[in-house]
């Protein structure tokens, strides 16, 4: 399964060059784990700590060309206290603009270390493991 997430680029996500901000890419793929996260654990939360953030340029995002994008997300890995998404920034033609991974660990926050994840939640979890795809451009 693929969490889809719509984004609109704001005026102020670009530079002078009109180009969306590399680090705006971050702040995307975190509303897409964010939104991914609400989805399957409704109602609920997961205590989690980022560990690993990796972006790969493909395509600039041109302002005003691009108004929005689709942040297209599952995970790669779902390990003992860890798990790795993988997301792709698309414009709303299917073309790759970047693409990343993200690792994440449950933490328990009293002990200040990671926690194995709850079998509750590796079940949820589960059906969103797959392997990431190649994109649509060369690097």
């Amino acid at each position: 399964m693929i969490h889809e997430t719509p984004i609109h680029i704001r005026y102020s996500d670009t530079d002078l060059n009109g180009h969306v901000n590399n680090a705006v890419y971050a702040t995307y793929m975190e509303e897409s784990r964010i939104s991914f996260l609400q989805e399957v654990f409704p109602g609920q939360r997961l205590p989690l700590v980022i560990a690993s953030l990796h972006i790969d340029f493909r395509q600039e995002t041109r302002y005003p060309e691009h108004t929005d994008v689709v942040a297209r997300t599952w995970l790669t890995r779902l390990g003992r206290s860890s798990f790795e998404f993988f997301c792709q920034i698309c414009s709303v033609r299917g073309e790759v603009m970047c693409e990343g991974t993200a690792v994440v660990v449950h933490y328990d926050f009293e002990k200040r270390k990671s926690a194995p994840l709850p079998d509750w939640a590796r079940e949820k979890l589960l059906p969103y493991v797959r392997e990431p795809e190649e994109s649509n451009v060369g690097v």
